[in-house]
């Protein structure tokens, strides 16, 4: 009778129907284990925890605080062993160009002033500009999962994350915004080592100016972009640091997606990377060691190689060759307060790592565009709640491998101010940016870009 006494007050103090179908699970545990005087611990534990899932699960539908020091936040759930951690923000942009950009929201470059330039990049009745846009809202979730014994017990974790900049293009329906895939991948980790499959990243050029979110200044000195790719890369300990050896194999063509095929003839439809029947090789090494409070010295040199073979002969040539070679530092200068960061890199044939200002082969000559270019910020937290960045950023196209109207040079500098109330950010930016034409006059803006951002 005792045993059903406590049943029965169990059952007064779960008022749940789910608690009350866990609770009678105890106390029929309960009973039988006073009968047999031994408790089967591997079904009590199963059951105690089941009752702690349900009973986070009943509070998070009430709205109820989580206990102290107890249960996962609302945004992590379990799934199959498995822990989901979504993330993302809300946000919003405004954009004034004084001068004609090849595009509002996703800039590259500014149109030529000059009123004989044709129309494919003049704009010699310059004027002003005003976007407003919420593309650049992102979601997504990280993955951390189980070891697999199987495998030499590598431990799983994954991202999938999206945002709206699928069709950002002039013409197209500014409230029908389109999902885009910015990361898929999965991960394997051995200690020291991982192993990456999916899309994200290059593994070239890994950091990015603080302003122009939506193109993060490629075609405009900064590198790099995300591809499908298998990776492989090491972090071993080195003194108070560590070294960083990076091997990735990835899609040719993801970028630029590069068909010069015109369209009917054979080999139309493909793009060049793949029918070149080889992969994008890129590889980085760096050294990285913490600096200041809550900042790291990283430095890297890092190269990229490619292959081109369109069905098309340009100039006796059908091969064409991608390479660039670079650097990256990010420096503290004065504890976690002021730092400096920045890139450097020249190769050939670019464009679909984002170099020459997106322009890769000069079809009527036959030869792959050269280019050089880079860029360099400096960083300032003021306060708890400011900081203020000033940098500059260059790509520039080697002259004799253009064609007239060709884009020589982008040059930019800019001045971004960030203001953070978590989960608030405000953003206020301005750029001067300058496009140069060999035979045709510059275009030059003076752009103001200010977005806020709720992040969670």
């Amino acid at each position: 009778m005792s045993t059903l006494r406590l049943c029965a007050a169990k059952a007064r103090f779960r008022r749940v129907p789910l608690s009350l179908s866990v609770a009678a699970l105890l106390c029929a545990t309960d009973a039988r284990s006073q009968d047999s005087q031994e408790i089967p611990k591997p079904v009590l534990d199963r059951l105690t925890e089941q009752q702690r899932r349900i009973e986070d699960l009943e509070r998070r539908l009430s709205g109820a605080p989580a206990p102290e020091g107890g249960q996962a936040p609302a945004k992590e759930i379990s799934v199959s062993g498995s822990k989901l951690k979504f993330y993302g923000f809300l946000r919003v942009d405004a954009i004034f160009d004084d001068s004609r950009p090849n595009n509002t929201q996703t800039i590259a470059f500014i149109l030529s002033e000059d009123p004989a330039a044709p129309a494919s990049f003049g704009a010699p009745n310059n004027s002003e500009d005003l976007t407003i846009h919420p593309r650049l809202t992102r979601f997504g979730f990280d993955l951390d999962g189980p070891t697999v014994a199987g495998l030499g017990d590598p431990k799983v974790t994954g991202k999938l994350e999206v945002d709206f900049y699928n069709n950002g293009l002039q013409g197209q329906s500014e409230s029908r915004e389109a999902l885009r895939m910015r990361h898929a991948y999965l991960k394997l980790t051995w200690g020291e080592w991982f192993f990456l499959g999916g899309q994200t990243m290059d593994v070239i050029s890994p950091i990015w100016p603080i302003v122009n979110a939506d193109l993060v200044m490629w075609g405009a000195g900064n590198l790099g972009d995300r591809r499908p790719q298998f990776r492989l890369e090491r972090v071993p300990k080195a003194g108070e640091g560590g070294l960083i050896a990076q091997g990735e194999v990835g899609l040719t063509g993801a970028d630029d997606n590069s068909d010069l095929d015109a369209p009917g003839t054979f080999g139309a439809g493909f793009r060049d990377g793949e029918t070149s029947g080889l992969p994008t090789l890129q590889a980085r090494f760096a050294y990285r060691r913490p600096l200041a409070s809550k900042q790291n010295l990283e430095f890297g040199v890092w190269g990229h190689r490619a292959w081109e073979d369109p069905d098309t002969e340009f100039a006796d040539r059908d091969v064409f060759d991608s390479y660039a070679l670079g650097g990256d530092l990010t420096l503290p200068l004065y504890e976690d307060r002021l730092w400096l960061k920045g890139e450097g890199w020249a190769g050939k044939n670019v464009d679909d790592v984002r170099g020459a200002i997106f322009q890769g082969i000069n079809t009527t000559t036959g030869e792959e565009i050269a280019s050089k270019g880079g860029w360099a910020e400096v960083g300032w937290k003021t306060g708890p709640n400011h900081s203020i960045h000033a940098g500059y950023s260059r790509d520039d196209p080697d002259n004799k491998d253009l064609n007239q109207g060709g884009r020589e040079a982008n040059k930019i500098w800019y001045l971004a101010n960030r203001f953070t109330f978590d989960p608030i950010e405000i953003g206020l930016d301005y750029f001067n940016w300058t496009t140069e034409y060999l035979g045709f006059d510059e275009g030059d803006d003076n752009r103001f870009q200010f977005y806020v951002s709720y992040k969670f």
